[in-house]
């Protein structure tokens, strides 16, 4: 399994053009991507200013992961929209073999 962390800085000013972005747009065409078993978004704590978001992805194989992302899956911004590009200050991407898993216990 293949893990993809994708983190972003978001513009000043552009929070909730992003939220918009991420929820109406992204999360539900990520979630149909063949190979993706899961995905999980992650904001600033409550009370922060800070404007990092990321991503974490888990995929079934870098295979799946490369046909889902096509020939730029390494890069963090090449398969956006000039557009969506405003948005953002950075993105960086960063790609692992996953080592362990643990699940919690079902109580």
């Amino acid at each position: 399994m293949i893990v993809r962390v994708y983190r972003c800085t978001v513009v000043a000013g552009k929070e909730a053009e992003h939220r918009e972005y991420a929820f109406k747009s992204r999360h539900p065409s990520l979630s149909r991507e063949p190979g993706l078993l899961a995905f999980y978004a992650g904001k600033p704590l409550l009370d922060s200013d800070d404007r990092t978001r990321c991503m974490v992805q888990i995929w079934e194989s870098l295979d799946a992961l490369k046909a889902a992302r096509g020939e730029f899956w390494d890069q963090p911004m090449k398969t956006m929209d000039d557009e969506v590009r405003t948005i953002y200050d950075s993105a960086t991407v960063e790609h692992f073999e996953l080592a362990d898993e643990y699940r919690a216990q079902d109580s």
